[in-house]
């Protein structure tokens, strides 16, 4: 590179250490006008735009980079990531393949790729790619800690764990593989080892707020609690959170205050983390109220009662159960209680049914679109039963039981019962006022939009409840069992023992000791059914009720109904 050149961005490189962003940006101008077909000097222009959080100028100029020299690897590989921190992750791909094709043996092309394919939900290739990065470049800490989140993604607990310690391993700094190893350990049951890391991970960094928030479900605050104390101070040492910061430091100051029963401040705390997370992630009502009453217009009597149900899809006679309703209705103690039979294996809030269903949906399909359904043949309610049993039962293939515990799965009953019409169906409910409560204090990982306003949560549980109502009367009676978490947590041993005998399985007395399961447990619930039965829970909304007029007000109606209803 010409000296003159390199001394001009080395004095733009300066300017930007000193955040002197206008200055800097005039230096590469001028640089331009004069050498208009030199690639590094757009390289650097656009390096130095991602320093500035701009990345779709610094696209541009990567592009101008690449137009000149075409054959640099490192060039397509800083399109492609640009391209997936916007969004648009089919160019993010295809500048990254160009990297790889043209220098295989790049670690970090490898690894951009990866990343795009991760962000695609391609997690195959993305794990291909992340293991190449690895080979190329065994010390890739990055690659190794985002290995670990892909093996998450597959549902590979052991791997992912085994892959976060080699990240730490290679840097004990590295917070996000810290924060993701303490996570492992937690669904090990390792909690003592996984507050041991999150603490860790806050020494390195007090305002680390993932380590904060992802703490807080695994104690119980007092008011001389260090960790209280450091998130009371935060916002005077603290002026610049990022919206994710910000939410899990609002989710994570409210447990604390909560815990210590200062419950008018908590509800502070959970409303602005709620707030903000809404406004990330808002609930579309209308096509949620679409959907629900398109799945009660083509699963109707006449339909379902159009064909000729068997049982070829059960081979082997085994039987699945799912575990449906609202989420935080007792869903995973009901799982634990069943895995705990020795013929029951818990598969947890599996995704499988839900890629059975895309497997034989037409591709052009979305996730809500049922008019496929119009047409639909008996063939693709069986395949769906036979895809569905041949993947869950690679999960335990020498149970005769297994469990899925997705709550959403009530949207799919009607399919469930003509694709698995011997599959037994539980129906967790609860207090709707507890239930709701608890989703809106929750800061959940998944596609969960509806949790994050009083008056979305409402909307959304007045559609679980027609829904649910509905199914009652176009299902057989004894295919759904309902089963209270009231009535669970006042009498577990003869609520346990009728869910038992509702499966057909000969009493287990392990189910009463459900607490000593040593089980991977991955939802909000975790550190709960790791407890006997406890009845803190009930009616903790009331500690609240200052604040939930808009919740109480709008499902209060369907509370009355629920202490009324009879479920034989």
């Amino acid at each position: 590179m010409n000296k003159d050149i390199s001394q001009i961005l080395a004095n733009a490189s300066n300017l930007l250490i000193n955040k002197k962003f206008e200055q800097a940006n005039q230096l590469y101008q001028n640089l331009i006008l004069q050498f208009p077909e030199n690639h590094e000097v757009y390289h650097a222009f656009g390096v130095a735009l991602i320093a500035q959080n701009n990345p779709k100028m610094a696209i541009e100029k990567f592009h101008q980079a690449a137009r000149i020299d075409n054959k640099n690897a490192n060039y397509h590989s800083d399109l492609g990531e640009m391209y997936r921190r916007v969004g648009i992750l089919d160019k993010s791909i295809k500048y990254n393949l160009d990297s790889v094709n043209i220098n295989p043996h790049s670690d970090s092309s490898h690894y951009n790729l990866g990343l795009s394919y991760f962000d695609s939900n391609d997690y195959d290739k993305a794990i291909t790619h992340f293991k190449r990065t690895i080979e190329i470049n065994p010390n890739h800490g990055f690659a190794w800690n985002n290995l670990g989140s892909t093996y998450e993604k597959k549902e590979k607990l052991n791997l992912a764990h085994e892959a976060y310690q080699k990240a730490v391993n290679l840097n004990s700094n590295n917070l996000e593989a810290l924060n993701n190893l303490a996570t492992t350990h937690t669904q090990f049951n390792n909690v003592d080892k996984a507050i041991e890391i999150f603490n860790n991970a806050i020494n390195i960094h007090p305002h680390f707020f993932e380590a904060h928030f992802n703490l807080s479900s695994l104690k119980k605050y007092t008011k001389e609690d260090p960790h209280l104390g450091l998130l009371e101070e935060v916002p005077q040492h603290k002026k610049n959170f990022s919206t994710f910061e910000a939410i899990r430091y609002h989710f994570a100051y409210g447990k604390a205050l909560d815990d210590i029963d200062e419950y008018d401040k908590a509800f502070v705390q959970y409303n602005l983390g709620n707030q903000l997370q809404n406004k990330l992630t808002p609930f579309d009502q209308i096509k949620h109220d679409e959907f629900v009453k398109k799945t009660i217009e083509v699963y109707n009597t006449d339909f379902i009662g159009s064909f000729n149900l068997k049982t070829s899809s059960d081979k082997k006679n085994r039987t699945p159960i799912f575990i449906v309703g609202m989420p935080r209705s007792g869903t995973t103690l009901i799982e634990q209680i069943l895995d705990s039979h020795s013929n029951i294996f818990g598969a947890g809030e599996s995704r499988i049914l839900d890629d059975c269903i895309n497997f034989e949906k037409p591709e052009d399909s979305t996730k809500y679109n049922l008019n496929f359904m119009r047409n639909v043949q008996f063939s693709f309610f069986n395949n769906v039963g036979i895809r569905y049993i041949d993947e869950i039962w690679k999960l335990s293939p020498d149970s005769d039981f297994i469990c899925n515990k997705m709550p959403g799965n009530f949207f799919n009953l009607g399919l469930i019962y003509l694709a698995l019409p011997n599959a037994k169906i539980i129906h967790a409910m609860r207090d709707p006022m507890d239930s709701c409560f608890s989703n809106f204090i929750r800061l959940f990982k998944d596609d969960m939009k509806f949790t994050y306003s009083q008056e979305a949560i409402a909307h959304y549980y007045r559609n679980y409840h027609i829904l649910m109502e509905y199914w009652k009367k176009v299902l057989p009676k004894n295919f759904i069992f309902h089963l209270k978490y009231e009535d669970m947590i006042d009498n577990t041993e003869k609520e346990a023992k009728k869910l038992i005998k509702y499966l057909g399985l000969e009493w287990d007395p392990n189910c009463l000791e459900f607490y000593n399961n040593k089980r991977n447990v991955q939802t909000a619930s975790i550190m709960q059914v790791r407890k006997p039965i406890y009845k803190s829970s009930l009616s903790r909304w009331k500690n609240f009720s200052n604040n939930l007029d808009p919740l109480l007000k709008a499902i209060n109606v369907l509370r009355d109904q629920y202490y009324q209803d009879k479920h034989d």
